[in-house]
């Protein structure tokens, strides 16, 4: 049972560094959608 919380633990923390690149990635592409919006 041990391997199995794990594997679920290193799924967990993929899941959360690709959702913080993703995050980081989307933010210039946010800004420049409301600078759009502005005008």
């Amino acid at each position: 049972m041990e391997t199995v919380g794990q594997i679920a633990t290193v799924l967990v923390a993929v899941l959360i560094v690709v959702g913080v690149v993703v995050g980081v990635r989307s933010i210039p592409d946010v800004r420049r959608y409301l600078r759009m919006r502005q005008m």
